[in-house]
């Protein structure tokens, strides 16, 4: 009987211990919560800081009890501070040199309780190279053609500008709207809004946009034009320097086109689109097109700017009647290039020609062509094929460099000595040729050839 008595009491007890436990769990939770530790960072922003550009840089900390109370040791960067005591924290100003400063910010809550945070500020010098080699890049939207003064943009009605700026510790900053915009001469060119939207003018010509910062560079505040992109009107010349690059596109896209290892020992290519050829009776022609060569020593560099170049005269071997046809030519050695840049040059007289070889032609038939001085390629109702262009002219088309330069300028000089900077129009024809054949792979050829 006493052990029935006793079993219940036990019962009790047992159960009354997770009781216990409980209890304990929660008290802990609470003093858990009561802990909040104050901590203190350093901001992103802190990494981000640059030469000449207004900084407002906030310490936040977490945890403690606010509010808050600032004080720090070392220093900043000239031109910068920060505010200290009660809500401060806030790291403000204009760097003006590129010294790095190592500060230490201590924070302080209403506690008592203290957080520091150190770090070095490095600000970025505006040093660093953008793709129109500048630290400071003028660009218009859509187009990516390095220009000497900047870049080129043909417009027909309104064009973005944006302004990049490239600093040394490899960052980019937008300062489209920290710049003065301006184009010239005025009012001919259009206008430009603060916002760099340009408007192009009623009239074909070259016209200057400039970008003048006095935020982002050291210049007392009075503005530096730091670099200038040319607004090229629309012209029936840059349209037909546009569509060789079309053409050219194409037809290096074709399976049937013309053999890499021609193309790679070509020291200049010309492009003559939609040619009216007419085969009843006369068989002549006529066309405008343009002509590229390699740059640089024994025609070793990049693709030049384009020369306007006209074809005319002739009977071809291979006639379409009246059908437009769009003609590529090769330049296989520098006697020919120089010939043509000076002169009218008889196609068959002047200089030997051939049509070319196309497809996959074998390198000992390839090499039968190049003994040619050039090569020539039409391009009618979806057939392309080598023809022979003998009795034809080319010349340099004077007129037409005037009205897409800006200027009076000779072809040699545009091409061989590099004495403009290539046209936007001239994007895709410069581009698909530096891709397909960017080097020259018959450098024993031009001393043959002269």
């Amino acid at each position: 009987m006493r052990s029935r008595q006793f079993y219940p009491l036990t019962v009790f007890m047992l159960l009354g211990l997770p009781a216990v436990c409980l209890g304990q769990t929660t008290t802990t939770t609470v003093v858990a919560t009561s802990t909040n530790p104050l901590n203190a960072y350093a901001p992103p922003c802190i990494s981000q800081i640059k030469q000449y550009v207004p900084v407002s840089c906030q310490i936040t900390p977490s945890g403690g009890t606010q509010p808050y109370s600032y004080t720090f040791t070392g220093g900043f960067p000239t031109g910068m501070s920060m505010s200290t005591g009660l809500g401060g924290g806030l790291i403000n100003g204009t760097p003006t040199d590129i010294t790095g400063v190592q500060a230490a910010v201590t924070v302080t809550d209403a506690r008592g309780g203290t957080a520091t945070t150190s770090f070095m500020i490095t600000p970025a010098g505006l040093a660093g190279s953008g793709p129109c080699g500048s630290s400071v890049c003028v660009t218009g939207s859509g187009y990516a053609i390095k220009t000497g003064e900047g870049y080129t943009v043909t417009t027909l009605a309104n064009v973005q500008m944006a302004a990049t700026t490239y600093w040394s510790d490899g960052s980019t900053l937008d300062v489209t709207a920290m710049a003065t915009w301006a184009c010239a001469p005025s009012p001919l060119c259009g206008s430009v809004s603060p916002t760099g939207l340009y408007t192009s003018g009623n009239t074909i010509g070259t016209y200057h946009l400039t970008a003048t910062f006095s935020g982002v560079t050291n210049n007392g505040g009075s503005g530096v034009p730091v670099t200038v992109a040319t607004i090229e009107a629309h012209s029936k010349e840059s349209d037909r320097v546009a569509n060789s690059g079309m053409v050219m596109r194409e037809i290096l896209q074709l399976r049937s086109g013309i053999p890499d290892a021609v193309l790679q020992k070509a020291e200049c290519v010309i492009v003559v689109p939609s040619t009216l050829k007419f085969a009843a009776g006369v068989g002549g022609s006529y066309g405008r097109g343009v002509m590229t060569c390699r740059g640089g020593p024994n025609f070793q560099g990049p693709w030049s700017a384009p020369s306007m170049i006209a074809l005319g005269g002739g009977s071809f071997g291979f006639q379409v009647g009246g059908q437009a046809t769009d003609f590529v030519l090769l330049l296989m050695n520098d006697r020919a290039a120089s010939s043509i840049l000076t002169s009218k040059v008889k196609i068959g007289a002047t200089a030997s020609a051939a049509g070319g070889p196309i497809g996959r032609e074998t390198t000992a038939a390839t090499d039968l062509f190049l003994r040619a001085e050039i090569l020539s390629y039409s391009r009618a109702r979806g057939l392309f094929a080598g023809v022979s262009l003998e009795g034809s002219t080319l010349r340099p088309d004077n007129r037409a460099n005037r009205n897409l330069y800006g200027k009076d300028v000779a072809a040699k000089a545009i091409v061989l000595q590099g004495e403009v900077s290539p046209p936007s129009s001239a994007l895709e024809l410069l581009s698909v040729l530096n891709a397909k054949s960017p080097t020259n792979k018959s450098a024993d050829r031009s001393s043959k050839g002269k």
